[in-house]
């Protein structure tokens, strides 16, 4: 006996192809949108190891330098190095994050910036209203069960 097989399946597409054809398009779509802005992210955190490696090593030099120091004047010497050296290192690092952040395109996850057309109040409150007709004293009488 032999098997019938639907039209999608004659052509060689499966029911469900379509729905992941559409599904990774999208999601390939998504990559190439923001890949600008994850080149930028990947290059601040470039930038942050770069810094990281620099510091921990001059930190680790510190032994071996204070080891040739003689006189107080050599240590206070070397104290200003090693916080100069940091200062211009730190300053280096957030010119070159404030470049690679410039660059970055601002995602919009669909959501807009200014909706400057519907300005929206959050705090306006609606107006007291005074009550039309209050109720008359003697028609209203309570009676005990």
């Amino acid at each position: 006996m032999v098997a019938s097989a639907s039209r999608g399946q004659l052509n060689g597409k499966y029911p469900a192809q379509a729905l992941f054809q559409s599904y990774f398009g999208g999601l390939e779509a998504f990559g190439q949108a923001y890949n600008p802005f994850l080149k930028g992210a990947a290059r601040v955190q470039l930038e942050f190891m770069g810094l990281m490696s620099r510091r921990a090593q001059a930190y680790m030099e510190i032994p071996s330098r204070l080891t040739h120091c003689r006189r107080p004047e050599d240590l206070v010497n070397e104290q200003m190095r090693f916080w100069k050296a940091a200062g211009e290192e730190y300053a280096e690092y957030f010119s070159r994050v404030m470049e690679a952040m410039g660059t970055m395109p601002t995602p919009s996850f669909g959501v807009p910036v200014d909706d400057v057309a519907n300005p929206r109040d959050y705090i306006t409150f609606p107006e007291a209203q005074e009550p039309q007709d209050p109720p008359a004293r003697g028609r209203e009488r309570r009676r005990a069960a």
